[in-house]
């Protein structure tokens, strides 16, 4: 242990608790509303599909686009200039997609960059797999980071600081949020996507 944490440290951790939970409500909110739970369920009728291509670290990722027209069940929501983002896959003009809206909700509207979320089983798995992959990829290490004032200093230093916490409550509590994360994702994520949509 170096001492007492500084200031700027603290802000850091806050920081990425912050952004782990941000992430996870978010991921969250759109399982529920891809399982039907919030916002108004209609269909999609594509209109038109285009690929994005993302590049990050010498690697480019694909997926899909797609403008159309919105109609919820009942009638009373008519859109013709709706669009979807980050698909998986690229649908055909005319398709007629399983879409439920959220376009009442302005901070998931805002946060997910989209107003309309596939109603799909596969979608609210990934959904709530993604939300604890969020947990999982953030908050063990910035306990880690937090509890032996480690800092994400050279590769060896973090590993001497792994070593010098054996046995400790440190290394269980680390240990146990990742595994706890990683049960979400593999066990408790699919579990609720065909809890959710049981009946659908």
């Amino acid at each position: 242990m170096s001492g007492k944490t500084s200031v700027k440290a603290i802000l850091a951790y806050a920081a990425g608790f912050l952004v782990a939970l941000v992430a996870f409500v978010v991921l969250t909110l759109k399982g529920l509303t891809a399982a039907g739970l919030t916002g108004t369920h209609g269909t999609f009728t594509v209109k038109e599909c285009s690929r994005q291509s993302t590049s990050r670290h010498s690697t480019t990722s694909h997926d899909y686009e797609c403008d159309g027209t919105f109609r919820s069940d009942d009638g009373k929501v008519v859109d013709n200039k709706a669009s979807m983002s980050n698909l998986d896959d690229e649908y055909d003009p005319g398709v007629k997609i399983a879409t439920q809206g959220h376009s009442g909700s302005t901070v998931l509207s805002i946060l997910s960059a989209g107003t309309y979320t596939l109603a799909s089983r596969g979608e609210v798995i990934e959904d709530f797999s993604l939300a604890f992959f969020a947990v999982l990829l953030i908050v063990p290490y910035m306990i880690f980071a937090w509890r032996t004032e480690e800092t994400g200093g050279p590769r060896l230093k973090t590993r001497e600081a792994w070593r010098s916490i054996a046995g400790t409550r440190t290394r269980k509590i680390v240990i146990g949020t990742a595994a706890a994360a990683l049960f979400g994702m593999i066990v408790v994520a699919p579990a609720l996507g065909f809890a959710l949509t049981a009946g659908s």
